[in-house]
């Protein structure tokens, strides 16, 4: 797991803070991203999205790109049946924690941007462009830099992958190096699904990760592959 250093927690707070307009949503993402089941989908990974992300701050909807990635991975289950509505279940939590906590004012000011976000955290869950946002291109382009930045933990170097790989074991309570079969079996699923997607990113500026998350890829699956056998 990747821990945060104080400094990049502290950033992560005034951003939380200046993102919803109140301090009071901050205790709850750090509280749900510190969950103890939680080995990969921590602060950490929002860390390392809002780095991903960080040129794009003067994107037109950029405030919807920064409310998606502050919800999409809020409600974390690790074992079905809960696991398959994460992303429901992390929308949801988004919209009902912005009406508790949030001005008036806030709520007038983003509500379309909190719509946006809601479409892109359900579409997590395949890592998909929502056929609501294809036909206008600032919403279609801003979608598509978030699911991006999701996946470009795949062309991290190969100590940062693996550390990756084992926190996604450890989600499901496995023993990174002797996974159960069923666990296996699941993983490889996944992995493979994702190597078919052509391409892995659709924006010019993730588009060189796109060799190198599939040399990854590849290196995951024939890892899992030998395991048993």
């Amino acid at each position: 797991m990747t821990t945060l250093a104080p400094s990049a927690l502290a950033s992560l707070r005034a951003s939380c803070d200046a993102c919803f307009g109140t301090p009071a949503v901050w205790p709850l993402i750090q509280g749900a991203y510190s969950e103890p089941q939680r080995f990969y989908h921590t602060l950490a990974h929002l860390h390392e999205l809002f780095a991903h992300l960080a040129p794009f701050r003067d994107e037109a909807l950029w405030p919807a790109i920064e409310l998606a990635v502050w919800g999409h991975d809020v409600v974390y289950a690790t074992t079905l049946p809960a696991y398959a509505d994460n992303e429901a279940h992390s929308a949801a939590w988004l919209l009902r924690t912005t009406q508790v906590h949030c001005t008036n004012a806030w709520l007038h000011a983003h509500a379309s941007h909190l719509a946006l976000a809601e479409q892109w955290i359900r579409a997590t869950k395949a890592h998909k462009l929502p056929p609501e946002c294809a036909s206008d291109p600032a919403q279609k382009r801003a979608a598509l830099l978030f699911l991006d930045a999701d996946l470009a933990i795949l062309a991290a170097p190969l100590e940062r992958l693996i550390d990756y790989d084992r926190g996604i074991a450890q989600e499901s309570a496995q023993d990174p190096d002797h996974p159960a079969e069923v666990f296996r079996a699941g993983r490889l699923q996944a992995l493979k699904h994702l190597r078919e997607h052509t391409p892995l990113f659709h924006t010019d500026e993730f588009a060189s990760f796109d060799p190198l998350a599939r040399a990854n890829l590849d290196a995951l699956i024939v890892r899992y592959e030998s395991i048993h056998q």
